[in-house]
């Protein structure tokens, strides 16, 4: 709290950071106003109590009604007033109206002074409660407090010297006393304040030091997803590397083995990859790839697992597939493959593939052995004239499904 928002007015009690301090003010608006109107509430309810000793003490005279008249006009700002805040609560905390109100409460009770002289004293302790109790009572911005305070001390001096002159020295005495309530009200309201707002700063900075910590630990869990890829997926194509795709492939293997679910495994090698190299270049290539990668990713199923073998070739894992159904989900990738140009620069080039097929057998507990049955079906394809699907039957036969 040593930076220069945070830094309080001395007498003011307020952040000197004019954007600081209307923050503040609008954080606390809602509970101001709800204190405030309480505090308007209980201040008409005694000027309303008080009148009654007022027609106790003079009657249905004149004096009565210019008095009555002074609180029920009183009363009716702070009615004004009340209805303000609960409309719109930054009015508690701006302290205009708020200001206006008193002042116009301090200037109408100076009546009592002047109507009825004989309870001066009376009239003067009452003078020092309010004094206090505009600081402590009626939620108001300090400096503006302090000067209704200072107002109403003077004004309570000139009313007293003027219903009865008074010597120099006296009303010192009474403005020193005066002073006293104003000073204790002040310092007291001025604690309050000062609290508050390092309440508030210590709130802030507390809520920030959180949200930075959300955002670093939101960032680590980026970047950690972000490793958790690049340690799992092949860089170029964005399918799974080699290390992961065979985690993937023992997990469904015993999967397969633990509940009798077939299992199938195809290899798919693009055809004459090694020409758009040579006539287009390697960033080509690259781009073919990524393009195939894409392809197979939303053509397969999504509980197919694409990985990318090396080079131009990919491989995949279909659970709970058999031969035959995987045989009519490889001919539509390749069907998809066959339809789909690949635009390469100015070029556009269209591009199959080969794939192999095989079944997890009965005694089969590894996976090398379907990737080597795979590899050969996908071998023989290339050698009966490629862009076709090659199935390894159960007993060794292969069966080709050209498109």
């Amino acid at each position: 709290m040593k930076g220069p928002e945070w830094r309080i007015s001395l007498w003011r009690g307020e952040f000197l950071d004019p954007r600081t301090e209307t923050a503040y003010r609008q954080h606390v608006s809602s509970i101001t106003a709800l204190q405030l109107r309480w505090g308007l509430a209980v201040w008409a309810l005694l000027l309303l109590v008080f009148a009654l000793p007022d027609y106790s003490a003079l009657g249905w005279s004149t004096d009565f009604v210019l008095l009555l008249v002074m609180r029920l006009a009183v009363v009716g700002c702070i009615g004004l007033l009340y209805l303000q805040v609960r409309r719109t609560p930054m009015h508690a905390v701006n302290g205009v109206l708020t200001t206006l109100v008193e002042l116009i409460g301090l200037a109408g009770f100076m009546l009592v002074f002047f109507l009825r002289p004989e309870i001066v004293g009376w009239t003067f302790v009452v003078v020092l409660l309010m004094l206090f109790t505009l600081f402590v009572a009626i939620p108001n911005r300090l400096g503006m407090a302090l000067a209704v305070a200072l107002f109403g001390a003077i004004i309570t001096l000139v009313a007293m010297h003027l219903v009865r002159p008074r010597e120099l020295l006296e009303l010192l005495a009474l403005f020193l006393m005066l002073l006293f309530p104003v000073a204790t009200g002040w310092i007291s309201a001025w604690r309050v304040q000062v609290l508050q707002r390092q309440q508030y700063a210590l709130m802030t900075l507390t809520l920030r030091s959180n949200r930075q910590l959300q955002d670093e630990v939101e960032q680590r869990r980026l970047l950690q997803q972000q490793l958790q890829r690049q340690a799992s997926t092949d860089a170029l194509t964005g399918l799974y590397n080699r290390h992961e795709y065979e985690r993937l492939f023992a997990h469904e293997l015993a999967r397969s083995l633990r509940e009798q679910r077939p299992l199938s495994l195809a290899i798919l090698d693009l055809d004459h990859f090694k020409r758009v190299n040579d006539t287009h270049g390697h960033a080509a290539g690259d781009e073919v790839l990524r393009r195939v990668a894409r392809l197979c990713r939303d053509n397969f199923r999504a509980v197919d697992i694409v990985g990318r073998l090396g080079g131009e070739e990919f491989v995949v894992l279909l659970p709970d597939t058999s031969l035959a159904q995987a045989g009519e989900v490889a001919q539509r990738v390749l069907e998809q493959l066959r339809v789909t140009p690949i635009e390469v620069g100015e070029a556009v080039l269209q591009v199959t593939a080969t794939l192999g097929l095989t079944q997890l057998q009965p005694d089969e507990r590894q996976l090398d052995s379907l990737l080597q049955r795979a590899d050969q079906a996908l071998y023989a394809g290339k050698a009966a004239g490629r862009d076709r699907v090659v199935l390894v039957q159960a007993d060794g036969s292969m069966q080709m499904l050209v498109g």
